[in-house]
């Protein structure tokens, strides 16, 4: 099972387990004072990070907390409650805090813990869950033989829940032994009957088990100096609540039967896996602070307000259960390291981010190497945590990948491409170095190790077969095979000039090779031919043609080279004069006359040798190409390539890299480029119609006012053809009503239309046409505010004074605008009293919108001066 993966115990083990956490006491402090015995007994606070404000604080000991002083409060704010105070700095490595030596103190206490069991899982550098049911149950069958005896000493510093003392405790377990069955009527209310040999051992079990942790508790002091607190109880969640009760350098029990006392007013937060959104989420879908109160919630309906998985886990424990068993792990199952960015120290550059995804990875790079040193093993993967400022929140987000090599560039270039992918827009819009959002944290992580030695092994085993393999092969073909000595491989130049040295020695030697060919396969031809016996003797026509053994694939490359210029030689000498008469049908001879033919029609089709041998060396080079293409594939022919020679291309790729230009570190750091035009100083005047912010300037002021008369006169339009349309539907329905043939159909009512139909038709329609063709005098606004109104003369409507100037801009630019486009549009009015006939609208709306050239009021205002 791996590391990573949760394993759980059965339900009708439960309560057999006993567990134990051990929990360091404000260890860095205990670190700092172990390596500085001066500060014993003084108020201490260990800082990291920067320096601003006397640094951060992490750590803080209990005589500096009985001051007020807490974590997270700067340094300074710690020496205005307690003016001794010492302050501890943590080393800096590669800017960033080192936290080496804690990590191995963290180690040297887990070295004592693992001699007590096997069953040893650290949480974290100061804590550590052990499983000590093993040793427990020795203890108790050892108690019953008199073999093993508690004792008074072994409980100091001790408590139990829901006693005074341990002393009352330890009383009523001693009275039980009497009576073993006299709270099983209670138990029967609270437990399963199949549970209750398991409860009424519960006690016992957990005193043993507080005497085994008073023996860790006392080793670690001796061995390395470092006090530490425990909690003893059935599982890990019950044990860690219960470390946490009585601090420092004590130990407390939280019994079976007072857990339901514990939980009435338990807030929910207090649990581990509950303190975070999950609990948030828990505490708003119950509607419930302590944890007590989820008693009252089915199984069923835990599963309808949250899930299946969640609701189950939390049915389990509101009664104090938790079968997640404890997984031994000694060594962490992540190796990690981050840093954050505050204020003006965010990333805004892409140089920035490499700068720090590099010293980060460089970290890691030393962390794994002295990890596979002390336990060899190899990370497979890596986790990127990053937080950006995005429109000014805080966005978190994290990216993991898959990892073959955890070396520094590796690890650095893979978490840029995890950041690059994830993030929508990387680069800010026209630049190459200055990121869109800022980077405020950022951290590598690597986690789910492999133990190195299996998978070197199975390395070795991989090629040990293919070995066995290649020997089982060469034992059959012994003896018909030799053994080639491998020759080390030769460079690519040495290639290129033994490859074209080895093309023109076969050139010069062309007749000598092919009278020796020759030679040898009618020699060869012979001596199989006298070979057969007379009486099985048959033609070579007849006989099947044996497959030769396969040769290489530049063996094969080197035969068809010499194929290849044996017809091209002009030297008639290396053709034998004569055939013997036995061979005269025979497929060599028969062999002999086709390469003649094919020797003439090469003769004829060249016609002069230079030519031939350009064209060969280009032949040759394309070839060379191919077969540097087609080594992993030595089954395949080579295929002609166009490319231009290998040489050439490789000449090319090293000029192109030498040519790059070297960057300089922080040469294209965003922060120190040149400052832009920052549109955020340019001062803003807010608009009291729409609220929007405005550059302080009489053009742009004009220009947006002028946008919002057009938008109103848009509006106006819209509300006149909507009322005409209303006003249709009504006429329409006011005739149908009235006509004698329309009686037989009834016209649908209108919802707002109340009134019935034979007033309808008695009365004339209060919305007439004439009424809208009508001039009505308009009446000067009421005004409660005693704002000034004057008539306008162009439209007849009241307008404030202050905006009389403005709206005389807007008749003007009407004005204009019927000139620039030589149309007659009517004066369009604003008042909301004088309304335009159907026809005008849709001569005016024909007219805006006639030809592609003419520009509409709206468009007029929104264009840019």
């Amino acid at each position: 099972m791996s590391s990573s993966t949760r394993a759980f115990v059965g339900m009708q083990n439960k309560y057999d387990r006993v567990v134990l956490l051990v929990d360091m006491d404000c260890f860095f402090c205990q670190v700092e004072v172990k390596q500085q015995p001066e500060y014993q007994g003084k108020p201490l606070a260990v800082v990291q990070y920067n320096a601003w404000r006397g640094g951060g604080i992490i750590a803080v000991n209990y005589a500096a907390r009985a001051k007020g002083v807490t974590r997270h409060m700067r340094g300074d704010e710690a020496k205005e409650l307690c003016h001794d105070i010492i302050l501890c700095r943590v080393p800096n490595i590669r800017e960033k805090a080192d936290t080496s030596k804690y990590r191995d103190a963290g180690k040297e206490v887990a070295n004592v813990l693992q001699r007590f069991t096997q069953l040893l899982e650290r949480a974290s550098v100061d804590e550590a869950y052990l499983d000590i049911t093993e040793t427990v149950n020795q203890r108790v069958e050892q108690l019953q033989t008199g073999a093993f005896a508690l004792k008074p000493q072994e409980l100091v510093n001790c408590h139990a829940v829901g006693y005074d003392n341990i002393g009352e405790y330890v009383n009523k377990i001693t009275n039980r032994f009497a009576n073993p069955y006299v709270d099983d009527e209670r138990y029967m209310l609270s437990y399963d009957p199949n549970d209750l040999p398991a409860v009424r051992q519960s006690d016992l079990r957990l005193l043993i088990g507080a005497c085994i942790a008073g023996e860790v508790r006392a080793a670690v002091k001796a061995e390395t100096g470092y006090e530490c607190s425990a909690g003893i109880a059935h599982n890990k969640i019950l044990a860690k609540l219960a470390a946490g009760m009585n601090k420092p350098n004590k130990q407390t029990i939280l019994p079976l039967a007072e857990i339901p006392a514990l939980f009435d007013q338990l807030p929910v937060g207090k649990i581990k896996g509950l303190g975070g959104k999950f609990g948030e989420t828990v505490c708003e879908a119950l509607g419930v602070k302590f944890l007590g109160q989820v008693l009252k919630y089915s199984e069923s309906e835990l599963h309808r307000k949250l899930d299946e998985k969640s609701g189950t886990w939390l049915h389990n424990i509101a009664r104090g259960i938790d079968l997640e068993a404890v997984t031994p792990r000694f060594y962490s199952k992540s190796i990690g390291c981050c840093k954050k960015f505050p204020g003006r120290n965010n990333i805004t550059g892409l140089k920035t981010l490499q700068h720090w995804l590099n010293e980060l990875a460089s970290e890691i790079n030393d962390r794994l190497e002295k990890d596979f040193i002390e336990n060899n093993r190899k990370a497979k993967q890596m986790v990127v945590q990053y937080v950006q400022d995005i429109d000014g929140n805080e966005v978190a987000s994290s990216r993991s990948t898959a990892i073959n090599q955890s070396d520094q560039e590796t690890l650095a270039t893979q978490a840029m491409e995890l950041i690059k992918a994830n993030t929508k827009t990387f680069l800010r819009s026209g630049s190459e170095s200055a990121l869109n959002n800022a980077i405020k944290f950022l951290g590598i992580s690597v986690g789910k190790f492999e133990t190195a030695s299996n998978a070197q092994n199975s390395l070795q085993t991989m090629f040990a077969n293919q070995a066995a393999k290649k020997r089982r092969i060469s034992t059959e073909d012994g003896a018909e095979k030799k053994i080639v000595e491998q020759k080390p491989k030769p460079t690519e130049e040495a290639k290129m000039k033994g490859f074209f040295a080895n093309y023109l020695q076969t050139k010069k030697s062309e007749p000598k090779v092919e009278e020796e060919n020759v030679k040898a396969d009618l020699s060869k031809q012979q001596t199989e031919l006298e070979a057969i016996e007379p009486q099985q003797q048959i033609s070579v026509a007849e006989v099947a043609p044996v497959p030769p053994p396969k040769k290489s694939f530049f063996e094969e490359y080197k035969r068809k080279l010499i194929e290849v210029s044996v017809p091209s030689a002009t030297d008639d000498k290396a053709t034998p004069t004569s055939t013997p008469p036995e061979l005269k049908g025979s497929f060599f001879a028969k062999y002999l006359e086709q390469r003649k033919e094919e020797k003439k029609t090469t003769e004829q089709l060249n016609n002069s040798a230079e030519d031939r041998d350009s064209r060969d060396i280009q032949k040759l080079a394309a070839e060379l190409d191919e077969i540097e293409s087609s080594i992993p594939s030595a089954q395949q022919e080579p295929a002609l390539d166009e490319q231009p020679s290998t040489s050439k291309r490789k000449f090319k790729q090293v000029n192109t890299n030498d040519s790059m230009p070297k960057s300089d570190y922080k040469s294209s750091y965003a922060e120190f480029a040149m400052p832009e035009i920052r549109p955020d100083l340019i001062r803003m005047v807010k608009c009291d119609e729409c609220d929007a912010q405005i550059p302080d300037d009489v053009k742009a002021l004009q220009t947006h006012r002028d946008h919002h008369f057009a938008q109103q006169l848009s509006r106006q339009l819209r509300v006149e053809q909507r009322d005409e349309m209303q006003r249709s539907r009504l006429e329409t329905s006011t005739t149908a009503t009235s006509s004698p043939a329309a009686k037989a159909v009834p016209a649908k009512k209108s919802k707002k239309n109340a009134a019935p139909t034979t007033a309808a038709s008695t009365v004339k329609p209060a919305n007439s046409i004439t009424k809208f063709l009508t001039a009505k005098q308009p009446e000067p606004p009421a005004s409660s505010s005693g704002v000034q109104m004057d008539l306008c003369a162009e439209c007849k409507t009241y307008i404030k004074s202050v905006d009389m100037p403005e709206h005389l801009d807007y008749h003007m630019a009407k004005k204009l605008q019927r000139e620039l486009n030589q149309l007659e549009v009517r004066t369009i009015t604003t008042s909301t009293n004088k309304k335009i006939s159907p026809t005008a609208k849709k001569q005016m709306s024909s007219t805006l919108n006639s030809t592609a050239g003419n520009k509409s009021i709206t468009q007029f205002f929104t264009q840019s001066n």
